[in-house]
């Protein structure tokens, strides 16, 4: 932080001498160092000192260096509006371009009992958006609660098969703590997959199981476990069938790759968030690594090579990086894996 006026810089020792113990402030390329001791309740102490900093335009860093507790200032990025032109425009965008994912899905003559290509459309665009929307507001609700600065989120319309690339929010300010990190990263993929359950148990169970599937022309394509666990619950197909899904089941199965892709433990992405929170730096920038070779394993090529693309940025981190996660959020990080493992698919198509 730059040069600090005086009664500016009497207002922030005041807030933090009244927050922390002091052991003493320095100055380290220009911006203030406060020397103190957190003390067991230090995750409340700070965020108590986060609100009376903020009307100053400043905000704490916690972070530990080389056996010091200290408190760092850095300014505040200002709050701006939010833009709705934008995020409604790529809002609609989105939603015709998956519609016309799933009228191109529904055009081919791939078996009995389809869908017209308008109704296709239509089963596959709305329970799509559905997932990514609760996804999107899961992340935006946390961020609301959490005193996170967080823009509308921006949807990412693509061409066919799929029609979207899924949504991002855009954050401008950190998580308070690890915690609040943990849950930012968490609550949009914990929403999408529970809406996707859903979607895939009425898509499954409207879906028909073809005895000969030589006899359709069509795409086959992996499934995760969860799909798979649904298909044998539900339709008790025989080992070489088929089965034709219908359009909300693919819908589904999209929604699980995108909470799949966003759970790889690396960048900025959710599941980048949870690592960073739990783990800490240098275990996050080691996973991120591990994150882009799952990637690419997966033929996740675009998001692998933009998690190697982000890797010397690194991540921020929560203002508070000192005050440990709680067990609550690694019984959320926890669950968060077995999601993962639920979700994930490899990209791979074989049409006939």
């Amino acid at each position: 932080m730059a040069t600090v006026a005086p009664d500016r810089f009497t207002a922030i020792q005041a807030a933090v001498e009244a927050t922390f113990p002091v052991n003493g402030i320095e100055v380290e390329d220009g911006r203030l160092v406060f020397d103190i001791r957190a003390g067991d309740d230090g995750k409340a102490r700070f965020l108590r000192l986060r609100e009376q900093l903020d009307p100053l335009g400043v905000l704490p860093l916690l972070r530990r260096r080389k056996g010091r507790t200290v408190i760092l200032l850095a300014p505040k990025p200002p709050r701006t509006q939010s833009q709705w032109a934008l995020p409604v425009a790529l809002f609609v965008a989105t939603l015709a371009s998956t519609f016309f994912a799933g009228y191109l899905n529904g055009t081919g003559e791939i078996g009995p009992g389809r869908l017209s290509p308008v109704a296709s459309g239509l089963a596959f665009s709305l329970p799509l958006m559905a997932i990514l929307f609760c996804h999107e507001m899961g992340h935006k609700l946390v961020s609301i609660w959490r005193g996170i600065d967080a823009g509308l989120p921006l949807f990412i319309p693509m061409a066919p098969p799929f029609g979207t690339m899924g949504a991002v929010i855009l954050m401008r300010t950190p998580a308070p703590n690890r915690d609040a990190l943990v849950d930012l990263g968490a609550s949009g993929p914990i929403a999408g997959f529970l809406v996707a359950i859903p979607v895939l148990i009425y898509g499954i169970a409207h879906s028909t199981v073809i005895a000969n599937p030589a006899a359709i022309h069509g795409c086959q394509f992996p499934s995760p476990r969860l799909v798979d666990f649904l298909i044998t619950r539900l339709l008790h197909p025989d080992p070489s069938a088929d089965v034709l899904f219908h359009p909300a089941a693919f819908a589904g199965w999209f929604g699980l790759l995108v909470t799949a892709i966003n759970l790889l433990p690396g960048s900025m992405l959710d599941g980048g968030h949870v690592t960073r929170a739990v783990f800490g730096a240098r275990a996050h920038l080691v996973l991120s690594v591990a994150a882009a070779a799952v990637a690419f394993l997966f033929k996740y090529w675009l998001m692998g090579a933009l998690i190697l693309l982000l890797l010397r940025r690194g991540h921020p981190g929560p203002l508070d990086d000192v005050s440990p996660v709680t067990l609550s959020r690694k019984i959320i990080a926890a669950a968060l894996v077995i999601i993962f493992a639920l979700s994930v698919v490899p990209l791979g198509f074989s049409c006939q």
